[in-house]
């Protein structure tokens, strides 16, 4: 039978979340940008405007995942539907195929050609084929490579143990939202203090501080789904002038224009709201950021390799700036040369798309009963 004949649901396709996920991916494309030249004693005005956008923007691809997920498995479990197979083949051919490319080209081919050691590389891949770089940066285990990717197995662990949770909490995905941001409140507070060998806050690389933000976008799933009262607030808190007005005032706090962000759980609460804001208002027809639905989905398709690529973009960019001797500006080298990062990162991304992730993709049909894209 034809898969799309099979396909017995449909959850709605949320254009204005594509623009929000490039969003994400090009904000994390600054932040890095403008780090990587303050790592090489480039110091840009820029640096301090992204110094936690980057974080920030990592989230929100968080809260969409919850979203997107739960709404997803809602709707096969009101179907009858669900499959645990079909679940995990779903989420591995998504993620997998992209992910692994790049730890061929960057984790094993290149550092090979530049000389690092066998057992450096044999380290590096043993992590990243068991999607356990965030522990690896915790450890400070021979890192020095493509560290980008510790998000991606941080977004796997929480993939791996949410069916098992809607299993324990008997499919009440209130309940598991609950759970989940609870959790990863007192994941941050508890490690927030927990250093590292790595000098990193433990905080930042523990999986469970991550069900947070999952777990808001879960929320927010139960909301548009009529589980958790708050659908009729739609009509109310994103009106177009309230959303101009939510982003003017907290967008100040993502480009630290706040000053002094507060304690960790202000924070929290901050980065949980807002951007559990972007996401509800991204599924609204009025999204403030929305375009048109072919630009839309070709932003959404482009995201998950731009945010793969990108370290690979923003070294070229620096190269080209070499070769070309171009003097320090901070409209060059603060502005500029993340633009031309980003630029490159969208050819790039697309050119892997249409030509690698595309027709992989197509196999995630045969594992699917609920689709939120046409």
């Amino acid at each position: 039978m034809n898969a799309k004949k099979e396909t017995q649901f449909s959850i709605g396709y949320f254009g204005g979340m594509d623009v929000l996920r490039f969003i994400c991916a090009s904000g994390v494309i600054f932040h890095h940008a403008t780090l990587t030249l303050k790592d090489k004693g480039v110091t840009t005005h820029a640096e301090a405007f992204h110094r936690y956008s980057g974080s920030f923007f990592l989230d929100v691809f968080f809260i969409i995942s919850g979203f997107l997920i739960s709404l997803i498995l809602m709707k096969e479990y009101e179907a009858g539907t669900f499959s645990l197979k079909n679940f995990f083949m779903r989420r591995i051919i998504r993620i997998w195929p992209l992910y692994f490319l790049a730890v061929v080209l960057k984790i094993w081919l290149i550092p090979s050609m530049n000389g690092m050691s066998i057992t450096a590389i044999k380290t590096n891949l043993l992590y990243a084929c068991t999607f356990s770089i965030n522990f690896q940066l915790l450890f400070n285990e021979i890192v020095k490579t493509y560290t980008i990717l510790w998000s991606i197995c941080i977004e796997e662990h929480i993939y791996l143990l949410l069916p098992f949770l809607l299993l324990l909490f008997k499919q009440k995905f209130k309940i598991v939202s609950y759970f989940l941001i609870v959790t990863g409140i007192i994941s941050w507070l508890y490690f927030i203090d927990v250093p590292s060998k790595g000098n990193y806050s433990s905080a930042y690389f523990v999986s469970s501080s991550y069900f947070y933000y999952f777990g808001v976008g879960m929320l927010i799933a139960c909301i548009r789904n009529g589980s958790i009262p708050g659908k009729l607030l739609e009509k109310t808190i994103f009106i177009p002038i309230v959303q101009v007005i939510v982003c003017l005032v907290f967008f100040g706090f993502v480009f630290n224009s706040w000053g002094n962000h507060g304690s960790l759980i202000t924070v929290l609460l901050i980065t949980g709201l807002f951007g559990g804001y972007l996401v509800w208002a991204s599924t609204q027809e009025n999204f403030i950021l929305k375009l048109k639905p072919k630009l839309s989905k070709y932003l959404g398709n482009i995201s998950y390799a731009m945010y793969v690529t990108h370290i690979i973009t923003i070294g070229l960019a620096i190269a080209f700036f070499r070769k070309k001797e171009i003097h320090f500006s901070e409209g060059a080298f603060g502005w500029g040369l993340p633009i031309l990062a980003t630029v490159l990162c969208m050819a790039f991304s697309s050119l892997l798309y249409y030509c690698f992730e595309r027709p992989i993709l197509k196999l995630k049909r045969r594992f699917t009963t609920v689709v939120n894209k046409e």
